[in-house]
């Protein structure tokens, strides 16, 4: 898949699940008070548009993930897992999120820094992480009686 295809396949993909998981409040324990609580920051970071909007908001999705439901564990290792591997590939490579313009990386970049941050990046749209964040999505759906709309 292209570099491109899989950022927009990411984006749209995070930001259904995000935006919708948002909303969650009604009675479902930790989870969903968790997910009301951070809804501005949710909301804010799917408004930004910014492709490190995730990276730099790993702290709320780990939240999230520790208080979800049990039924949940493996959806959410799967998801904070492909995108921690994204974020070490950009640390070891020793570039932030926000140095690539348009999916474009900066100038002087290795092209094997280069291969690990695409690979890594392109986990995020594999078909087990898509199918984690519709089991994550399902959840909220039934727990949080949040109707996620998904296409």
């Amino acid at each position: 898949m292209r570099r491109g295809a899989t950022a927009r396949l990411t984006g749209a993909l995070v930001s259904t699940l995000l935006v919708a998981l948002a909303g969650c409040g009604a009675p479902g324990g930790d989870y969903c008070s968790a997910l009301e609580a951070g809804n501005q920051q949710i909301a804010d970071m799917v408004g930004s548009g910014s492709p490190s909007a995730l990276l730099s908001n790993l702290p709320l999705l780990r939240d999230l993930a520790e208080k979800a439901p049990s039924d949940l564990t493996d959806e959410w290792q799967v998801f904070i897992g492909a995108l921690e591997a994204l974020d070490g590939a950009l640390d070891d490579a020793g570039v932030k999120p926000s140095a690539f313009k348009d999916g474009k990386p900066p100038a002087g970049l290795a092209a094997a820094d280069r291969k690990l941050i695409a690979d890594a990046a392109g986990q995020i749209g594999t078909e087990d992480v898509v199918a984690a964040v519709s089991g994550i999505e399902q959840q909220g759906r039934d727990v949080c009686k949040v109707n996620l709309g998904l296409s």
